[in-house]
């Protein structure tokens, strides 16, 4: 196994292609559609990364990032933030949370796919 990766967005089609495309390249991955369980899965589940949508229902990823940062047992775990919105404040809001990467919808399997070997070193 290359690495745990969490997989946080409302669009269950992008959950179950991201499962598909990341167990295919030899990683574990915990899947989430629902912003109210989020967080728990990440303190139970320590993925190695999480990949985050900030659009979501209930919860937006802005205060999933704020959870996941603000807590010692997730706070140190690297975030890439997936949206549809790709404005320079947006940019800036991720950097503020401290996020380690940010890629715009839609887009390639394959940049997100380098962006989670970057961060996990594979």
């Amino acid at each position: 196994m290359k690495g745990r990766i969490a997989i946080i967005d409302d669009n269950e089609a992008i959950v179950e292609m991201l499962r598909r495309r990341l167990e295919k390249e030899g990683y574990e991955v915990l899947c989430c559609s629902d912003s109210s369980v989020s967080v728990e899965l990440c303190r139970r589940g320590k993925p190695d990364l999480v990949v985050l949508d900030i659009l979501m229902p209930g919860k937006s990823g802005w205060e999933i990032m704020e959870e996941l940062k603000g807590d010692p047992a997730t706070g140190s775990i690297p975030v890439i933030i997936s949206t549809v919105k790709n404005r320079p404040e947006d940019l800036e809001r991720g950097r503020e949370l401290k996020a380690s990467d940010y890629i715009a919808k839609p887009y390639v399997f394959g940049d997100l796919l380098e962006k989670i070997r970057a961060l996990l070193g594979g």
